[in-house]
């Protein structure tokens, strides 16, 4: 025996692998029964009783075995050795029983009668039918015997009777496999006279000793593990050859084969290198044939085991057999060697577990029983090594005689067994009712395969596994392709009509109801329109949309656009207008051919042409294109919700026509019928067929019903047609094939179709012309119209339900492929890929998608593409391929591809509904909706009704179910086979239900009801809104012609009379019409009886009208809200200039609203409208009650030339950027499409401007002001209304009344979270003001979530504490100050005098602003120069690092200790004072290190308290002077001062290095401290000469040292931000010493100047850095991979550094350094906006800029200098590294520190690596969630401080 290495495991699972290779002694444990007790059932024995009863007279539980005996054998002496055995086994002589009570009894014979049958055979094969035909026979397990022996003699060579064949046979639940060879040496023994050893217990006993076991402590640990280890395991699918019966069939074969011994041998040797057995490697290797044959990474596969683990046991016939079921684990694609140890551990815990038998189990698990199937498993391994001894047969010799396989009692079986020789014996047991024999042969090909791949390369990923043999993969080489097609006689798809035209002028072309053309007179129309086209214009490589409806000028437009080299684009002008606006947009159309009656559904601002009325002329010249230019664009739905556009060039259109010419074998001058539209691909197939074989072709209107399709042919045969099965199948219910098939060909496409019914069509004889041929067409739009053939022959019966789609067409390329893209064998399911020279070019305008779907084919030549259709199929035995569905979600419906994604993302925007998913159930779209938290269910009607302005017909369900929850699967997706199917009644969601009324409503609701599938339909009902559509709609048009044949109903008429009632009167003559419009105006509330008010609300830029809906639910019930449905907010809208918005609602106002009104308006561009519209309405004399705007104050821009390049500066930014901004204020943008976000942000940015130009104007003129006041509406957490406790009265420049309201928590997007807190707002705070009565909605203490905050009143009279308020906050006459601020004189007779609790002090200005700034820009680019060249005359100085790092930690670390400090103090001080003394300080320490440094006494140490007084005094100064900006400028240009601080210190960055390296040349340090003491000289001086506003100044919410706490405490809680603080702090004490050391690096080897120019590189690269984050706006996913990638392109600049002592590599490389630190951070900030919820934004910069600063002392005082020291030497000429690193980034002076560099380049990166390998990092941003809403972090903090907040308000409505 073998013995194997541990291979790492545990001393217990070593000593269990000890077990499974040796058997152990072990002391008998099973006692013998009582004489006189019954023995009971064994647990396997009642189950296999069970399945008799269950599925009775199944020869699948017989066991047997069967021998070829040569010698002399006494037949007499064989049958007593027979009964013998019987007798000394109770279990051979027992039967079962059912009692009264239906329970089963076991029975023991008192004497044996087992069958004994003889039985003479001529031949061996003669012997092995009898053979299969006893055990085709079953047992009766009531009157047995259940033992049966059959002998057959053999004739023999010599003539003596010394040749048998002896089978024993007997029911499995008194034997197992182990029990023959017990019974044969037992036979043999007794036939040579000796006794066999007396038994010490019998199989009762042992059944008796099992059912006492149950229940015990062992029992139930052995449940325990079993119920964990099988938890949630799915049934394993293979794929199989034959549909699975409803229940389990139970008939078998069998397929041999033989492994090797060298690859035997393999198998035993990795199985020890591993620490295995041969056992778990086969097993290994079987899991992951079927994991890769299934496509399934979880399954059981069950695997026997002896059940005799007690010496006892072994001489005992009986059912000891136990199944143990091995929970296959491919989850991750582990390595076959990983695999291995995954199948070890699993094994040897199941070996230890194995006591339980498998019967228990399956009752234990509670296993829902799947009758179809076997439980828990499906699929057998056994390798077959029983250690009973040999049989001695004596005198007699003995082989084994295989017998033919007759059953199976699982799907597939393997068993393996030694073979001589070495190899292993292997056996495919199969279920006949699933596989077929060539399967179970390619599964054992493939299975030797992939183990040879396996032993050959362990470390292989199952994935990676090979898995086809050459053979095989030679045979689907030749598969996959077909032969090219005969050359065409034109390359372009024009010229085919063309050279047609020229050979058959005469001929008729197309036809149109009574309209033909020849084709002479089509091609000169064509021509015609493509000299008018180009002399409008069209350039070749211009796409021209096609709208028209179906007509002979179809024919014209299309040719006509390809003659004029351009692309055409067709559109069907019955879909919705916005779809078209898009596809016009998206596709670049600038041209259209239309007609009168299709141009209204176009988007305005096209060139229109009407190929009708194109005058002649002379043909164009030849547009120069080629077959590698385009020929049209289809599109076809998206996954993103949007449809893409598929281009398609003029080549492989006509490649494909080629083919299929070819394979259809078109005769020429045939009638062809084309009843589609041609805006899809599918009719390009009988279009140009038709034309280029100079065919004639009928177009026909698309709803062309069954009577009407069948009139035409009988007046114009059709001898091709092309059509869905379900539009054909629609027209066949109400005309017969004969009226409707073509003469020659049926072409089916679009949809899967049934193969017995193309079966019918195919066998159909019409009378007096025969058959026609129909052939099914597969292919997506992405391969040009179709790509394979299926031929149906009408004689064989259907092998499956849906038909193949055939072989590929000449030309065409077909894989079927695994997710690796390697081919799967023969029956096993992959992904089509199609490929030749037949793909698409690509989706227009989307290279991302089109890289995505068309990728390189691996296995074709170079260039060769694939397109990865996200379909499902295999090839079948026969060469044909067969189409399984979708990988995705993508179905067909009535011909139409439709992404149901696309369905779900509208179906989602509507109102009330808080998730959906579509279906395809049957040939239906079903829509399952879940309503938001308390939300109602709207009915199916309204649903519908909604999904019809925004879906073309076919994409909107035909029936909708409201679920209370969605099924899911464990991982978290919807469970889609779970969802519940719908019920066929009325799918109105309790619509009252009207009977019909009299016999003609009656007849007409129950066609209704029969067509559509429902148990009633009522007289109101719509048949549109009960899931009709157009091709239903022809059926009801052929039953309702049949109710009533004297009235002529035309479908046109159904569609206009939609209910059971309209249309019964139209039955009966009457006929009605429907009519209704709007405005920009959309009501939100339901009509009321009497309004007591109307509001009118203006969203924000870029939000649609709907964002009102919470706060129209949340109105009292008479108050009216109207929305406004802003022009250009929806995907496909023409935009409208805001003014002339706001002129066209106040029109609206004032003739459709009555009452008094309220206006609102949120941010800039709402705001602008709503006061807009007040201006207007006041001007026409109607009165506003009050004007309301949130979310927004009046900014304004400064007067000047700086403007409009800000303007353009503006412009370059990306719109990531302003993505990721709307995201951290808390816009929900999850749901939105990027064309969506595209728009919003578009709208959003001219909103803006729009609103800045407004608000600036107002300022500048006098253009009245508002009777009505003026209420801001303000988040109180929204940065955007800081300062709202004075910034409120700004709105004075538009009424003399201001006030303000505040939302407690709120942010920015409160619309959406607090309705119910605006609506008291909007309708109770104007009413307070006109009171006075205000008290009761101050803030007080009562707990309130909102507050008014203020009043301000201006009067021309005011005086002296005239303002009226709220409390202490009202203040007077600020827009006098406003005014006057801004430099802009007051308005005539307005006056006012501050109040009592406004200070002295002079007012903000911008002038004020920048004469302070001035100062203070002097005194900053003077401390920048010095802190450039101190350091540096420290170095120079010392030649010390050490020196020159102290000197960098003393210049930050006492700055960054005294932060908090400084924050706090200057939040309670005087800013001006607290700068005075900062400059101050700073000027005082400048001053006495010059002096000292000018009298000659400056020492080194002298610098460095000196150093510590100018940190702290800067970080005072600074800390102050941000504070101060606020208080200093007119707070409406507060954005324009921040920009003008930002750019100075971007100035000091860029310029300072390069003027401080020239002034160090020139004065030295001496003069450089003399201009740094007059800088802060001038600062100081223009301090004291000018005074602070006593305004609001920039104040914390909280202390610097609260921010790093509470930022600690958020980051740290968050698993992800906490591993992604450690990884950064780890990386900056790598990064310090890169910044520190570029100067000494330089000085090494160049000059002062050379620092200041390499140190201007890198402020270059944080200029550039800036630049591209401000155009980029960072990655929109994956943003901590792209955070890693620019520390890797920082790892590698560091090293660029380093590598060689050249000025112009180093100054590469920190510009590389620099520009990868600014693309860093940049992409950290956006992190942080998009997963930070932005209240908190401020704690985790606080943390991060700490972590970074608390690292670089370390990196400055530890690494640098120590690395250098280390390093320096041994790169000196001559030193250690001389001769190997230094040949490399060479020697010398400076050469250490390039080392430093580069090593810590390397550290970096591998860091970054390390990273790569920690999933919590690398997959950061899919681990770590985005963050909440502002607004809901908001709500959700009230709620948790107990305030009074509802929810229902907002969750209702998505916006």
């Amino acid at each position: 025996m073998t013995t194997l290495s541990p291979g790492g495991l545990s001393p217990a699972k070593q000593a269990l692998l000890a077990q499974r290779l040796r058997r152990r002694a072990a002391a008998t444990t099973v006692p013998p029964r009582p004489p006189g007790t019954p023995p009971p059932l064994s647990h396997a024995q009642e189950r296999l009783w069970f399945l008799e009863q269950y599925a009775p007279g199944t020869a699948a539980y017989t066991v047997s075995c069967t021998a070829r005996v040569t010698g002399e054998l006494d037949e007499g002496a064989l049958r007593r050795a027979v009964r013998e055995v019987a007798a000394r086994h109770e279990s051979l002589r027992s039967r079962f029983t059912t009692a009264e009570d239906g329970t089963p009894r076991l029975v023991i014979d008192p004497e044996p009668a087992p069958e004994f049958l003889v039985a003479a055979a001529g031949t061996p094969e003669e012997a092995r039918t009898l053979v299969s035909a006893e055990l085709a026979r079953p047992f009766d397990l009531a009157t047995g015997p259940l033992l049966r022996v059959l002998l057959i003699r053999l004739p023999s060579d010599t003539g003596a009777a010394d040749d048998h064949v002896l089978m024993l046979a007997a029911h499995h639940a008194v034997a197992d496999g182990w029990s023959w060879d017990v019974v044969l040496g037992e036979l043999f023994t007794l036939l040579a006279g000796r006794e066999p050893e007396p038994l010490p217990v019998q199989y009762g006993d042992y059944a008796l000793w099992q059912r006492e076991r149950t229940g015990s402590a062992a029992y139930r640990a052995d449940v325990d593990y079993w119920r964990a280890q099988l938890a949630g395991v799915p049934a394993l699918e293979l794929p199989t050859d034959l549909p699975r019966p409803a229940e389990q069939a139970f008939a078998g074969a069998a397929h041999g084969f033989r492994l090797d011994a060298e690859l035997a041998g393999a198998v035993r040797a990795l199985a020890e290198s591993l620490g295995a057995t041969p056992y778990m490697v086969l097993l290994a290797a079987f899991q992951a044939l079927l994991g890769r044959w299934s496509g399934q990474s979880s399954f059981a596969v069950g695997s026997p085991v002896s059940g005799r683990g007690l010496p006892e046991l072994d001489g005992l016939v009986g059912m000891f057999v136990n199944t143990l079921a091995l929970r296959a684990d491919l989850s991750g694609d582990p390595a076959f060697d990983g695999l291995v140890s995954r199948v070890r551990e699993t094994a040897l815990d199941a070996f230890a577990h194995q006591e339980l038998p498998f019967d228990q189990l399956v009752g234990e698990l509670n296993v829902t029983r799947d009758v179809s199937r076997p439980a828990v498993f499906q699929v057998m391994f056994a390798l077959q090594n029983y250690t009973a001894r040999p049989v001695d047969a004596g005198p007699l010799e003995l082989e084994w005689f295989h017998a033919d396989t007759v059953a199976s009692r699982f799907d597939l079986s393997l068993y393996l067994h030694q073979a001589a020789g070495g190899g292993l014996d292997g056996t495919f047991v199969y279920n006949t009712a699933l596989f077929e024999a060539g399967t179970a042969e390619r599964m054992a090909e493939s299975l030797e395969a992939l183990l040879r791949s396996a032993v050959a390369a362990p470390g292989t990923p199952v994935s990676g596994l090979e898995i086809l043999p050459e053979a095989a993969r030679a045979r689907l080489a030749a598969l996959e392709s077909a032969a090219p097609p005969a050359p065409p006689e034109a390359e372009l798809l024009h010229e085919l009509v063309f050279a047609q035209a020229g050979r058959t002028p005469g001929a008729t072309a197309v036809t149109f109801g009574g309209d033909r053309l020849t084709y002479r007179e089509l091609a000169g129309r064509a021509r015609g329109l493509a000299a008018h086209l180009r002399a409008r214009g069209v350039r070749p490589g211009d796409r021209v949309a096609v709208c028209l409806e179906q007509s002979a000028g179809t024919a014209v437009a299309l040719l006509g656009v390809l003659a004029a080299g351009a692309a055409y684009v067709p559109l069907d002008p019955e879909q919705p207008a916005a779809r078209l606006a898009y596809l016009v947009e998206d596709a670049g159309v600038r041209t259209a051919i239309t007609s009168e009656g299709a141009r209204g559904a176009l988007p305005a601002g096209l060139i229109e042409i009407d190929p009708g009325r194109v005058p002649g002329g002379d043909p164009p010249a030849e547009a120069g294109i080629g077959p590698s230019d385009l020929a049209y664009v289809i599109y076809t739905s998206g996954t993103t919700g949007r449809p893409k556009g598929v281009a398609v060039q003029h080549r492989e259109v006509v490649t494909y026509l080629a083919g299929v010419r070819e394979r259809f074998g078109v005769e020429p001058g045939a009638s062809f019928a084309l009843p589609q539209s041609l805006a899809f691909d599918f009719g390009v197939t009988i279009f140009y067929l038709a034309l280029m074989t100079g065919g004639r072709l009928d177009l026909l209107p698309s709803r062309t019903s069954a009577r009407e399709l069948a009139e035409h042919f009988r007046a114009s045969p059709a001898d091709y047609l092309k059509i869905t099965p379900s539009h054909l199948a629609a027209l066949l219910a109400e005309a017969g094939p004969a009226e409707l098939l073509p003469r020659r060909l049926l072409i089916l496409g679009g949809e899967a179709s049934s193969w017995a019914w193309a079966r019918e069509l195919a066998a159909y004889e019409a009378p007096g012309r025969g058959r026609c041929a129909v052939v099914n067409h597969y292919g997506p739009t992405e391969a040009t119209v179709g790509i394979t053939t299926f031929a149906v022959d009408p004689e064989p019966p259907a092998r499956e339900t849906t038909l193949p789609i055939g072989r590929p067409l000449p030309g065409a390329r077909v894989r079927v492929l695994d997710e690796r893209l390697r081919p799967v064998p023969v029956g096993v399911v992959g992904e089509l890929c199609l490929g030749g020279d037949r793909l698409a070019r690509g989706y227009l305008g989307r290279p991302a998608l089109t890289a995505e779907r068309f990728v390189p084919d691996p296995d074709g030549p170079p260039g060769a593409r694939l397109y990865r259709t996200g379909d499902l199929g295999r090839w079948l035995p026969d060469g044909t391929l067969q189409f399984l569905g979708r990988r995705d979600l993508q179905v067909k419906i009535r011909g139409y591809r439709v992404e149901l994604g696309e369905v779900e993302t509208v179906l989602a925007e509507f109102p009330g509904v808080a998730q959906a998913v579509a279906e395809l159930r049957g040939d239906r779209l079903v829509g399952y909706l879940l309503p938001v938290e308390g939300g109602a269910r709207a009915p199916a009607a309204e649903v519908r009704a909604w999904l019809r302005e925004r879906l073309p017909d076919y994409m909107i369900p035909a029936r909708y179910v409201w679920l209370d929850h969605l099924p899911l699967k464990s991982h978290g997706k919807v469970d889609r086979a779970a969802l519940p199917d719908p019920e066929d009644d009325r799918p109105d969601d309790g619509a009252a239900f009207v009977p019909p009324d009299g016999p003609v409503e009656e007849a007409v609701a129950a066609v209704w009801a029969d067509v559509l599938g429902l148990a009633r339909v009522g007289a109101l009902d719509d048949f549109f809104e009960l899931g009709g559509h157009s091709l239903l709609a022809m059926r009801v048009l052929a039953r309702l012609r049949r109710i009533a044949p004297e009235r002529r109903v035309t479908l046109m008429d159904l569609f206009t009379h939609t209910t059971v009632r309209e249309t019964a009167a139209l039955l009966a003559g009457d006929e009605r019409a429907r009519e209704g419009d709007g405005g920009l105006l959309r009501r939100l509330t339901p009509a009321r009886a009497a309004t007591a008010a109307t509001l009118v609300c203006a969203p924000y830029g870029g939000g649609s009208a709907v964002i009102y809906k919470p706060l129209a639910d949340a109105l009292p019930g008479d108050w009216a809200l109207y929305s406004i449905a802003v022009p250009g907010h929806e995907l496909g809208e023409e935009s409208m200039p805001p003014e002339e918005v706001a002129r066209r609602c106040a029109e609206e106002i004032l003739t459709g609203i009555e009452g008094p009104v309220v206006l609102y308006g949120h941010c800039g561009l709402g705001a602008m409208i709503t006061a807009e519209i007040a201006r207007r309405l006041q001007d026409s004399g109607r009165e506003v009650e009050a004007v309301y705007l949130g979310g927004i104050f009046p900014f304004a821009r400064p007067g000047g030339r700086t403007a409009r390049l800000r303007d353009r500066l503006d412009d370059l930014r990306g719109d990531q950027g302003r993505i990721n901004a709307l995201t951290a204020a808390g816009l929900d943008v999850s749901d939105l499409s990027p064309e969506e976000l595209r728009l919003i942000v578009r709208n959003r940015r001219e909103g803006t401007r729009a609103a800045e130009r407004y608000f600036t104007r107002l300022f500048e003129e006098d253009g009245g002001r508002l009777g009505a006041p003026v209420i801001a509406v303000a988040g109180e957490r929204d940065p955007i209304m800081e300062f709202y406790q004075e910034r409120f009265r700004e709105w004075h420049v538009l009424s003399p009344v201001t006030a303000c309201a505040v939302l407690d928590e709120a942010a920015h997007f409160f619309v959406k979270y607090r309705a119910g807190e605006l609506a008291e707002i909007l309708t109770r705070t104007h009413t307070a003001l006109a009171s006075g009565e205000t008290a009761g909605l101050e803030r007080g203490d009562g707990g309130r979530t909102w507050w008014l905050e203020g009043v301000s009143r201006e009067t021309p009279e005011a005086l002296p504490g005239t303002s009226s308020g709220a409390g202490s906050r009202a203040e007077g006459v600020p827009a006098v100050e406003a005014r006057a601020a801004a430099g802009i004189p007051p308005r005539r007779g307005a006056t006012g005098t501050p109040d009592r609790h406004e200070a002295a002090g002079p007012r903000p200005s911008m002038r004020r602003f920048f004469a302070v700034a001035a100062g203070q820009a002097v005194s900053i680019i003077g401390s920048a120069l010095t802190e450039f060249a101190v350091p540096l005359w420290i170095y120079l100085t010392t030649d010390s690092l050490v020196d020159f790092a102290l000197f960098s930690v003393l210049a930050l670390v006492p700055g960054m200790i005294v932060a908090p400090l400084a924050g706090t103090i200057v939040d309670r001080s005087d800013r001006r004072r607290v700068m005075l003394l900062g400059d101050a300080g700073a000027f005082g320490t400048q001053l006495l290190l010059g002096l000292l440094l000018w009298t000659g006494n400056l020492q080194v140490w002298h610098i460095y308290p000196l150093l510590v007084g100018l940190s702290v005094a800067l970080a005072f100064q600074r800390v102050a002077y941000q504070s101060a900006v606020p208080q200093l400028v007119p707070k409406r240009f507060l954005g324009h001062a921040n920009g003008v601080v930002g750019m100075i210190n971007g100035v000091a960055q860029l310029v300072v290095p390069l003027a401080a390296a020239g002034l160090m040349s020139l004065i030295g340090l001496e003069g450089i401290l003399a201009l740094d003491v007059i800088s802060y000289a001038i600062a100081i001086g223009s301090l004291l000469l000018i005074r602070f506003p006593a305004t609001m100044a920039l104040r914390r919410r909280e202390t610097v040292a609260a921010e790093l706490v509470n930022g600690l405490r958020y980051s740290w809680g968050n698993k992800g931000f906490r591993r992604m603080v450690t990884f950064f702090a780890v990386v900056n004490l790598f990064m310090a010493a890169l910044f520190l050391m570029i100067s000494p690096l330089v000085l090494s080897s160049g000059t002062i100047a050379d620092v200041g120019r390499v140190s201007f590189a890198g402020g270059l690269g944080v200029f550039v850095g800036g630049l591209v984050m401000a155009v980029w706006g960072g990655p929109r996913v994956r943003r901590f991979r792209g955070q890693l990638m620019f520390t890797l392109t920082l790892a590698l600049s560091a090293v660029v550094i380093g590598a060689r002592p050249d000025l112009v590599v180093v100054t590469a490389g920190v510009f590389g350094l620099f520009l990868s630190l600014t693309l860093l951070n940049g992409v950290y900030t956006t992190i942080v906006q998009v997963k930070i919820p932005q209240r908190y934004h401020g704690r985790v910069f606080a943390l991060n800029q700490l972590v970074a600063f608390s690292t670089l002392p370390i990196g400055y005082a530890v690494v640098a200098p120590l690395g250098t020291s280390l390093l320096e030497p041994l790169l000196a000429d001559g030193g250690a590294l001389a001769d190997t690193v230094g040949r490399v980034i060479g020697t010398g002076e400076g050469r250490g520190i390039g080392l430093l560099y580069v090593l810590l380049g390397a550290a970096i990166a591998a860091c970054v690596l390390v990273a790569r390998r920690r999933r919590v990092l690398w997959d950061f941003d899919a681990l770590v969630p985005d963050a909440l809403p502002d607004d809901l972090i908001g709500f959700q903090a009230l709620r948790e401080r107990g305030a009074p907040v509802k929810e229902d308000a907002w969750t209702t409505t998505r916006l």
